[in-house]
């Protein structure tokens, strides 16, 4: 028998030895002065395990505590007693988490998260300058479908038709036909995230944006129909609706950040006004 066998083998003596005594405090494994018991060990292991995986849960617990241990012990050894106290630091981590805690708290329970559409369009018209476009977006309406189908000059049809009532038709023919698509009038998409979806090669975004309001291609043995209904340029003012959430989201942090200001200036003045704060200098 091998050492990694004859390991295996006596590690699941020692294990169900210790099962069957009841003895919590059997020593598995000792580093220096630190011990590691049957009665930590057991808690890794689930009690429907098998003996393999049970041994295999354990020797790499085992084996993983034995070289965090032999790390500590030369740190112990090595470092000075000045390096080694973390009492101040604890205490500045236990405090930060404790005031960070408590804010969390109020917060949930104060924050007013109704953001009326006045309130987004006025931060919007006060903030224009930080809105300006980084990426191309599009409002597009685009399906593929395989080339299999043999109703691609319907699909067509309905495609490129602006009769209301033909796009309901057109998505009814892609769910029937098991083709995908995407429409979304009111829903800005960036370039990016459009051309992950169509596989279009596309060199100059600008000059296509600006020539071509319908595309179609073959690739894959699917067939691709593409509508820009609308596009705003890189660099160019980003329009409001596209930024409406993202200014959502500011105008309710920056109550945050004003709900724990005012919190923490009431508290000082309370503080001050019952005089449970003393002071021992004189301006």
């Amino acid at each position: 028998m091998n050492k990694s066998n004859f390991f295996l083998f006596a590690l699941v003596v020692l294990l169900a030895a210790c099962n069957n005594s009841g003895d919590q405090n059997a020593i598995v494994a000792k580093v220096g002065e630190k011990t590691l018991s049957w009665d930590e060990l057991k808690l890794v292991i689930p009690d429907n395990a098998s003996a393999a995986d049970s041994t295999a849960l354990a020797e790499k617990y085992i084996e993983d505590w034995i070289r965090e241990q032999v790390v500590i012990n030369q740190a112990e050894l090595t470092l000075s007693d000045e390096k080694k106290n973390f009492d101040e630091l604890i205490e500045n981590y236990r405090r930060s988490l404790l005031t960070y805690t408590y804010e969390q708290e109020w917060v949930k329970q104060k924050l007013d998260t109704v953001v009326s559409n006045q309130e987004i369009e006025k931060y919007y018209n006060d903030n224009l300058q930080n809105f300006q476009l980084k990426d191309y977006i599009v409002k597009v309406k685009f399906c593929a479908i395989s080339l299999e189908n043999k109703q691609t000059k319907q699909l067509k049809k309905l495609f490129y038709s602006d009769e209301p009532s033909d796009l309901v038709k057109w998505e009814k023919f892609c769910v029937e036909n098991g083709a995908s698509y995407y429409f979304d009038e009111d829903t800005w998409m960036l370039w990016d995230e459009f051309i992950k979806q169509i596989p279009l090669e596309v060199f100059d975004i600008e000059s296509f944006l600006k020539r071509n309001k319908t595309t179609e291609f073959e690739k894959d043995n699917n067939l691709y129909l593409i509508a820009i209904t609308d596009y705003q340029l890189s660099g160019s003012q980003s329009p409001l609706s596209f930024e409406s959430e993202k200014i959502r989201t500011m105008i309710i942090n920056r109550r945050k950040l004003d709900l724990v200001a005012r919190m923490r200036e009431d508290l000082y003045n309370k503080a001050l006004s019952e005089k449970s704060v003393e002071t021992y200098y004189s301006k």
